[in-house]
């Protein structure tokens, strides 16, 4: 909750209370401002569960929420994109012998992912209202679709990502 202490929430806040007091006056237009507040800190809690950890606005290694952020691969990590953009370089990723995973969380936002086609990887991506392209194929608003680089042998170890995309859009690219 300390978001709601923030002098980036107060000073917004002001700045639409002031807006909503100019259309009253000049255009006899009137917004709700303390429904709004409220609809507004429901929405903020809604995605704080929905990602399931504390976040603050901004960018970090492994996350981009309300901005833009480039991240890089770290084992077993999770990046999330929510509500801004984000590029996410797997290509550094090395297959011994375990099996790697990875998660991507794209909500309301667009995200790219690099992989490298030489190590071998599965991905299972799922769309919700989302777009999705991946190499020779693209998936449109809902759907579940499994991708496999050349380079994977079944049996074989392999780096397994799986991708949710919620109202926004990813793109897989192979370098």
């Amino acid at each position: 909750m300390s978001f709601l202490f923030s002098s980036l929430f107060w000073g917004v806040f002001v700045v639409i209370l002031g807006l909503s007091m100019v259309f009253k006056a000049v255009f006899k237009i009137n917004f709700p401002i303390f429904r709004l507040f409220f609809a507004l800190v429901v929405i903020w809690l809604g995605v704080r569960l929905l990602i399931g950890k504390n976040f603050s606005f901004g960018g970090s290694r492994s996350s981009a929420v309300f901005s833009s952020s480039q991240m890089l691969y770290s084992e077993g990590g999770e990046y999330d994109i929510i509500f801004g953009t984000g590029e996410i370089d797997l290509s550094d990723a090395k297959v011994t012998d375990k099996k790697l995973y990875s998660e991507v969380n794209v909500i309301f936002g667009s995200g790219s992912v690099r992989i490298n086609p030489e190590i071998p990887t599965v991905i299972k991506i799922s769309s919700v209202f989302a777009e999705s392209k991946l190499p020779g194929k693209t998936i449109n608003f809902m759907g579940d679709y499994t991708f496999k680089t050349k380079s994977y042998v079944e049996g074989e170890p392999f780096f397994r990502l799986e991708i949710d995309v919620i109202f926004g859009s990813v793109r897989i690219i192979e370098d």
